[in-house]
């Protein structure tokens, strides 16, 4: 059995009832030919969901993509937030962890989900701010969100700044493309730790509260969630500089 990857350090805080339900089990990401060691909880649902949240960052630091689909998959009936378009847990800072690009997400979100070295997604009640660093330049996405549904937020990206060392060097006012709607969001999963989402292109996004991960352990406007991300596609265009 190959040798376990340590704890994800956002979750190395595990309550103790958690830790004494542990064990440890070895699992196939897929039919493929990727393995990966997993840690699976037993107990109430406090632990089988802090396993699966365990889970989920352990596969994410190796760069197991296919363990990471089964934790999705595992995580996807554990939302334990009612209404999360809707919650105020939704509100803070948010680093991209983890993002699948749909097809048809455009070449940029694409090359900022990959290349980023800092995706960072700031919401407050006024709207979201989308913040990434790639080397000298950094791309800032500005836009109003509202919730459309306990699930869904609507995102449509108004502002784009480009800097380069610091200094902003283009300003891109966004006007909405005629009979083309504003992108939106679905919030999938979220707690005080984690947010998982879904763009309206199909892209994935994963994120952990900013702080959380090292503490403990579309740009064209109206793209897949508008913004989600200018970093990582639809989903990742709420966040901040």
């Amino acid at each position: 059995m190959p040798a376990l990857a340590s704890p994800a350090p956002l979750l190395a805080r595990a309550p103790p009832r958690a830790r004494r339900h542990a064990r440890l089990a070895r699992c196939t990401a897929s039919g493929e030919s990727t393995s990966a060691s997993v840690r699976v909880f037993k107990g109430g649902s406090a632990e089988v969901l802090f396993g699966a949240k365990q889970n989920l960052l352990g596969c994410i630091e190796r760069g197991d993509d296919d363990g990471v689909e089964l934790a999705l998959k595992e995580l996807a009936g554990l939302n334990p937030t009612p209404a999360p378009a809707r919650s105020e847990k939704l509100l803070g800072s948010w680093q991209l962890a983890w993002s699948r690009q749909a097809s048809s997400s455009n070449p940029f979100q694409r090359a900022f989900a990959k290349w980023s070295t800092k995706n960072l997604q700031i919401l407050t009640a006024d709207g979201l701010e989308n913040y990434i660093e790639l080397g000298p330049m950094t791309v800032s996405a500005r836009a109003p969100i509202r919730a459309v549904s306990d699930e869904r937020t609507e995102v449509s990206i108004s502002t784009i700044d480009i800097a380069l060392f610091g200094n902003v060097v283009k300003t891109m006012e966004m006007t909405p493309k005629p009979g083309r709607g504003a992108g939106w969001v679905e919030q999938t999963f979220l707690d005080d730790e984690m947010r998982i989402s879904v763009g309206n292109k199909g892209s994935v996004f994963v994120h952990v509260r900013e702080g959380e991960r090292d503490g403990d352990g579309d740009g064209d406007g109206d793209g897949d969630g508008a913004a989600e991300s200018t970093s990582g596609g639809e989903s990742t265009a709420l966040a901040r500089r």
